[in-house]
């Protein structure tokens, strides 16, 4: 198996970990041959690089991607707070990050319910689209979309994320981006309210004094973030199951629970392996001088594994003491959603369990959704 020479190249690779490993071991901010970004991927690095204020989440002369402007979808991307470092956003984000743990025991709930709809009777072969639906159907859900436009609203959601990356998908991704704008809004109009959780995030806005033309865009945000990342998450705990047949006995002995399952693929099979950060300004970064304009991709999946945060970091281990798990981020962009996604995924995973579906040809080679940054279950090989 020819190892992959890039960090991006390693995100659909058969095994990775190899490589991550090597990049770990090398330690502080490098660069590999013909792969012009730098590269952070031990966890002191990983750390450094993601709480530095001279890091940013976009380049200094392209805030939102260059084929979007001018369109829906570039309207969208340029108010998410995921994608912003400058006021008002973190009172966005904070707004986003105190509303999320008292939406919990409804997001629970809805999880519950959408995974019976989607995983009660699955097919292996159905799986992959199947995980992406998900966060959609139970967070569209929860933001009051209409049930028969959830089916819609995950094609929507997928017609953004191909845009995003893609030139050619900015039509289709435009349009897609309206119409979700278009059922939040219509949500939030309603009379009664549709959705409590939309309404909870309006308020909590005007507390802090976030701008509320943000609201709507950063609600559909919720889709767009938590697609990929769950879906992801989902196929990393099943793949963990099918290939290593202890953890259901685990399960069944009470040693264990699915959200355990679910925590540690979170770190040991990272759905999300990397992420960029950009310098605005020449600055001195984990002992490195980077100048402006200087991009870093910072592999969270190699991080996960670093033995001095996670010792024995190659072992699956359920009730991992201490784990540290970099999927998520850490500082100012953090991902406020980590709860979020761990109580879908586990509701998922839960309901393929009950199922009695056969997950032993997942032990065997599967493929990837193509992506430069999440490792996402496509399908078997």
């Amino acid at each position: 198996m020819t190892p992959p020479t890039n960090p991006y190249q390693a995100v659909t690779h058969a095994d990775p970990y190899p490589y991550y490993a090597a990049l770990c071991a090398r330690g502080g901010l490098h660069r590999v041959p013909d792969f012009e970004p730098w590269i952070a991927a031990d966890a002191a690095t990983v750390q450094a690089v993601l709480t530095s204020e001279h890091c940013r989440v976009r380049p200094p002369l392209e805030p939102v991607p260059s084929h979007q402007r001018d369109t829906a979808a570039g309207a969208l991307f340029g108010q998410l707070v995921r994608q912003n470092d400058a006021a008002p956003y973190p009172r966005v984000k904070q707004a986003l990050a105190d509303v999320l743990p008292t939406v919990m025991q409804a997001v629970a709930t809805e999880g519950h319910r959408q995974a019976a709809r989607l995983f009660s009777k699955p097919l292996l072969s159905r799986l992959p689209e199947r995980t992406l639906h998900f966060p959609v159907f139970v967070l569209g859900s929860l933001l009051g979309f209409p049930e028969d436009t959830l089916e819609e609203s995950a094609q929507d959601v997928e017609a953004y994320v191909r845009s995003v990356a893609n030139p050619a998908a900015v039509p289709e991704g435009a349009a897609a981006t309206a119409r979700l704008v278009g059922r939040a809004t219509a949500s939030l109009q309603a009379r009664p309210r549709a959705s409590s959780m939309l309404d909870a995030l309006a308020e909590r806005m005007q507390q802090v004094e976030a701008p509320i033309e943000a609201l709507l865009p950063n609600a559909v945000g919720l889709l767009i973030q938590a697609y990929e990342a769950t879906a992801g998450l989902v196929g990393a705990s099943l793949l963990a199951l099918a290939r290593m047949p202890d953890l259901g006995e685990q399960l069944s002995r009470g040693e264990c629970s699915v959200e355990d399952v679910v925590r540690e693929a979170a770190r040991h099979a990272s759905p999300v392996q990397n992420t960029r950060r950009f310098l605005h300004s020449r600055a001195t970064v984990a002992g490195q001088t980077l100048e402006a304009g200087a991009t870093v991709v910072v592999v969270l999946a190699a991080a996960n594994r670093d033995s001095l945060v996670n010792p024995q970091p190659d072992l699956f281990l359920p009730r991992r003491a201490a784990r540290r798990t970099f999927t998520f981020g850490l500082g100012a962009h953090a991902c406020p959603g980590q709860t979020l996604a761990v109580t879908m995924a586990s509701a998922a995973v839960e309901r393929v369990l009950a199922s009695g579906l056969d997950l032993t040809p997942l032990s065997r080679s599967v493929t990837w959704r193509p992506s430069t940054n999440a490792r996402i279950l496509g399908g078997l090989s």
